[in-house]
């Protein structure tokens, strides 16, 4: 018994920074998106978050997203379809660059 509640206190810890988020992580992976494809007719090798956002899309009073659960499935959807090749982790910490910077979400209100 004794070893049962060792091991699963051992997993507990061992899983709370895999549960952390980084934002300073999430700015930097958000600033150093660069994907090569066609945007607008025309064949970049430039594209970023701000090709298609800039900072007043993510303040804009009519915004989608109103939840942080939201904001990560943004995040996630972006992910996806443009094929950034962000991790799990790595979207969690962008969604909570962004989060910290623009939408000022409060986690546990979900």
């Amino acid at each position: 018994m004794k070893n049962a509640v060792l091991a699963a206190t051992a997993l507990m810890l061992m899983a709370g920074p895999l549960l952390a988020v980084d934002a300073d992580s999430g700015k930097e992976l958000y600033d150093d998106v660069q994907i090569e494809r066609d945007y607008q007719g025309e064949h970049r090798t430039d594209i970023s978050c701000e090709t298609c956002h800039d900072t007043a899309f993510y303040e804009r009073s009519d915004r989608k997203v109103t939840t942080y659960a939201k904001l990560e499935a943004q995040v996630e959807g972006c992910n996806t379809n443009l094929d950034v090749g962000w991790f799990p982790e790595d979207v969690a910490d962008v969604a909570a660059y962004m989060n910290r910077e623009y939408y000022k979400f409060a986690k546990s209100a979900e």
